[in-house]
């Protein structure tokens, strides 16, 4: 069986990688599409999953940023070559790890962050013996606090499958790198964490779905109808309603949005930028270049050039005799 993206973990379970999507907390990915992919694989279907560039990225850069976590944190040693993935004693949930670092009682604490350190949870953790090191690489603004999404559901699970009592989550925000500290809680992973996975493996047997969680997964769940007729249950004419008077508030919206522009673009007639208070309104002239035909779907196109309009807020007002002069 081809393995999805995740290196050494089983595609027919629930891998940590997947967690915080399999939970609902990724707006990449719903938990229904990660449970159809891993009852998929049970039933012996390739399950083939391409990198995103980022995450191609992420794959080259990893060693080096973690000697780099490794020297900023003062770890003894650390382990990068691991051929073998992990797997929680209990419940059917597996992961792969980047690194495990070795720390010497190490005390990360809140008046870190000129380090480049971070303790989300807001108590002091301790990194004594080994521990969890999992590295992420993201176009997305610094935070002080992950998304659960961005390797924190993750670290959490591997530390559970490890029994290792410390994680750091090292993320490389553009040219900014952040290490994130996590204590394990053992309180979680026996409220929460071991009936969740319980339950979605139990629905990765039976292909038991949740409940939808937008309109793609509506269809993705239910692709034919099957003929039947149906009374739907009172509480469908609120929805009608909301869905109804939702699309004419947009249509008057977009309606509105057409009409200023429509004005703004008057205004500015042949001028390529105009300033306005703390904005710059752009109708600027770009050229196009020609693509090739690169599948049937996507045929090619000839060179074409256009004006592109755009509203940007700016942090200086800029006096209106510059835009004139522009």
């Amino acid at each position: 069986m081809k393995q999805a993206l995740g290196k050494l973990t089983r595609d027919d379970e629930l891998s940590n990688s997947l967690l915080a999507a399999a939970m609902g907390l990724s707006k990449w990915q719903t938990p229904n599409e990660v449970l159809k992919n891993c009852h998929d694989a049970s039933k012996g279907i390739d399950i083939q999953i391409e990198a995103t560039n980022i995450q191609e990225v992420g794959n080259y850069l990893e060693k080096p940023l973690i000697d780099l976590a490794a020297k900023r944190v003062g770890l003894l040693q650390y382990f990068d070559e691991i051929n073998k993935p992990v797997r929680h004693k209990n419940v059917a949930l597996n992961g792969s790890l980047d690194a495990i670092g070795v720390a010497d009682n190490i005390i990360i604490t809140n008046d870190m962050q000129k380090d480049g350190f971070y303790i989300p949870e807001g108590k002091p953790v301790i990194c004594n013996g080994k521990g969890v090191i999992e590295i992420k690489v993201t176009s997305a603004r610094p935070e002080e606090v992950p998304i659960d999404s961005r390797g924190v559901i993750q670290c959490k699970g591997l530390m559970a499958c490890t029994e290792f009592n410390w994680c750091m989550l090292c993320i490389l925000y553009g040219t900014d790198y952040r290490i994130f500290f996590y204590q394990r809680d053992e309180k979680w992973e026996k409220d929460v964490l071991i009936p969740f996975v319980k339950d979605f493996d139990s629905r990765i047997k039976n292909l038991d779905y949740y409940s939808p969680f937008n309109t793609n997964d509506a269809k993705n769940i239910y692709p034919l109808d099957d003929d039947e007729t149906i009374e739907l249950p009172d509480n469908a004419a609120d929805l009608i309603e909301i869905v109804e008077s939702s699309e004419q508030s947009i249509q008057k919206l977009n309606e509105s949005i057409e009409q200023a522009k429509t004005s703004l673009m008057a205004m500015l007639k042949s001028a390529r930028i105009g300033y306005i208070k703390d904005y710059a309104v752009s109708w600027k002239t770009v050229n196009y270049k020609a693509q090739p035909e690169r599948t049937k779907v996507m045929p090619a196109k000839e060179a074409y050039t256009q004006r592109r309009f755009t509203i940007k807020k700016i942090n200086e007002k800029k006096e209106s005799k510059k835009a004139a002069t522009r």
